[in-house]
């Protein structure tokens, strides 16, 4: 399993959305609570659930991992766990599949200047106000702390999508090799 994780606007969404349509990969879908954005679409880019039926879930002891995240719940739930998935975690979640017994896992930290994720939310349509404050948050959630024991640190300030796929799936498939 591929793990991608990274701050808002950091290139997660696009370099999976590659390695599902270049490469054969299948996207882990998490579960969150959030508002859907413009041309996402529900059971794809996530599973969006009301926040009663993800409290519910989590009471029945549905989830691997959760975590809450600028105000929305994300998760992922148990039986959804397969080899040659790919899913994007925060930090917290990320934790969770670190100190797990399951193998075949790869993580990846895609690193992206303040400037040009604030451009990326720009151009995406998120409001300004917004922008600033999921960046602030972003800069406690995502220090190095965090991501300790992040297999792979990627720049991708300057980095394609496909650059940063091809490498991402070559030091995957490294890492299995015998």
């Amino acid at each position: 399993m591929i793990i991608l994780i990274g701050p808002s606007a950091s290139g997660k969404t696009e370099v999976v959305k590659y390695l599902v349509n270049n490469y054969g990969y299948t996207k882990l879908v998490t579960n969150t609570t959030r508002e859907k954005r413009i041309g996402e679409i529900d059971g794809k880019d996530y599973n969006f659930i009301t926040k009663e039926d993800f409290l519910s879930k989590l009471k029945n002891n549905e989830f691997f991992e959760y975590v809450e995240y600028n105000s929305n719940f994300y998760g992922t739930l148990k039986k959804d766990i397969t080899k040659e998935k790919v899913v994007i975690l925060e930090p917290k979640g990320y934790q969770a599949y670190r100190h797990s017994s399951l193998e075949g896992i790869v993580s990846f930290y895609l690193d992206t200047r303040d400037d040009i994720r604030f451009e990326r939310m720009l151009k995406r349509g998120d409001k300004e106000e917004k922008i600033k404050e999921r960046i602030d948050s972003d800069g406690i959630i995502f220090n190095r702390e965090s991501i300790d024991g992040v297999d792979y640190i990627l720049n991708s300030n300057d980095l394609t999508v496909p650059e940063l796929a091809i490498e991402i799936d070559k030091l995957y498939r490294q890492a299995f090799k015998k």
